[in-house]
């Protein structure tokens, strides 16, 4: 509910599903740049799966079978308090693919965003304070 709250106090349209079948946590109704014919803004859609951890860091076994545009994760760590917000198409450039060749389970992905003493901050360019970067 962090996230959600986070979007509502910056007036934004929440919208969370009754059940999580397809990889979405919520959907967030954003405003594109206007029609030329009409000068209507046109409503958008972001969807955004959340996946938080109380510690640690390894975001494992992920699926995300179609990276889109309007597609989000938000990862956050709870005993760092950092959230991160990463398009999915970014994502699965930078994260691990698990899947097996052959696999049914076909997109399916790991990220490992657990802070070392090598490097306390990982993926620092997706890190996020509010949502700005957020369409």
């Amino acid at each position: 509910m962090l996230v959600a709250s986070m979007l509502l106090a910056e007036n934004r349209e929440v919208y969370i599903p009754a059940v999580d079948d397809h990889g979405v946590d919520m959907i967030v109704a954003t405003r594109s740049d206007s029609d030329d014919r009409s000068n209507v803004r046109k409503p958008t859609y972001q969807e955004i799966q959340i996946k938080s951890l109380s510690k640690g860091g390894l975001f494992a076994r992920i699926k995300c079978d179609y990276p889109r545009e309007n597609y989000w994760f938000v990862f956050y760590i709870k005993d760092i308090d950092r959230m991160w917000l990463i398009n999915s198409m970014d994502f699965v450039k930078i994260s691990s693919c698990v899947t097996k060749p052959g696999s049914k389970s076909f997109g399916t992905f790991s990220l490992d965003l657990k802070p070392t003493s090598r490097t306390p901050i990982k993926q620092s360019q997706f890190i996020i304070t509010n949502f700005n970067k957020l369409p």
